[in-house]
């Protein structure tokens, strides 16, 4: 506090700039900390952690063609990748000579390409060698809940500090219903513009019409054919 000789001073000094400066000074004798004295404790976050997900298919003997069963297979790990996987999706062909692994291969890119996905998101590699089969695997994220501190006593806080487990319930509720985990590091890059696809799709809404995609028999996307015909 200013006291009530300071306060005389003050009064009594020049209206020029040395008097505003000498004001100025004893005024700042009156705060009672400096910016950063008591640094708040780091709020807890959910975060994404790195998993790696994997799907293994067999090929015995059938010349590098997938069964019904590894097709509903393959078909839903496409679909996951789709929805939150990040970077390419990795397929290793191991196949008894070229021409099964060249048919495996083919079959892995038709199906990629009826479920939605660009041909640059899927990376095959083919080598020979036994047994046969197909590895398929993509970078995922799922969402780590922080934890909270439950001895913490709220009624004792007499320096009025922020606690520890500010927000620390909401950040649970939030790692439990994020649908896309890798968004907590960053938003997933843009796929190029279709403006014909996007033109038919406002065409249709303006007609009242259904606007999305089409699935046939076999519960194959087909994103050329948005709102059906």
């Amino acid at each position: 506090m200013i006291s009530k000789q300071s306060a005389k001073a003050v009064s009594r000094a020049p209206a020029n700039g040395a008097g505003m400066v000498l004001a100025l000074l004893l005024l700042a004798g009156c705060s009672s900390a400096e910016p950063g004295a008591f640094p708040e404790p780091p709020q807890p976050k959910a975060r994404a952690s790195e998993v790696t997900a994997r799907l293994a298919l067999a090929l015995p003997g059938r010349g590098g063609a997938l069964t019904e069963a590894e097709h509903t297979q393959a078909s839903a790990f496409f679909d996951a990748y789709r929805e939150g996987g990040r970077g390419p999706l990795v397929a290793v062909v191991t196949a008894p000579n070229r021409s099964a692994g060249a048919s495996a291969a083919t079959a892995l890119r038709d199906l990629a390409a009826r479920r939605g996905l660009p041909a640059e998101a899927l990376v095959v590699s083919s080598a020979l060698g036994s047994p046969p089969g197909i590895a398929l695997s993509f970078t995922d994220f799922v969402a780590t809940a922080p934890g909270c501190d439950p001895e913490i006593v709220y009624s004792r806080n007499p320096t009025a500090e922020v606690s520890p487990n500010l927000g620390c319930a909401i950040e649970n509720n939030f790692s439990a219903m994020i649908a896309h985990p890798a968004d907590l590091l960053g938003p997933a890059p843009a796929s190029a513009a279709d403006g014909t696809r996007a033109a038919r799709a406002i065409d249709l809404y303006h007609q009242g019409k259904a606007t999305q995609g089409d699935v046939n028999r076999n519960d194959e996307l087909r994103a050329s054919d948005v709102g059906g015909k």
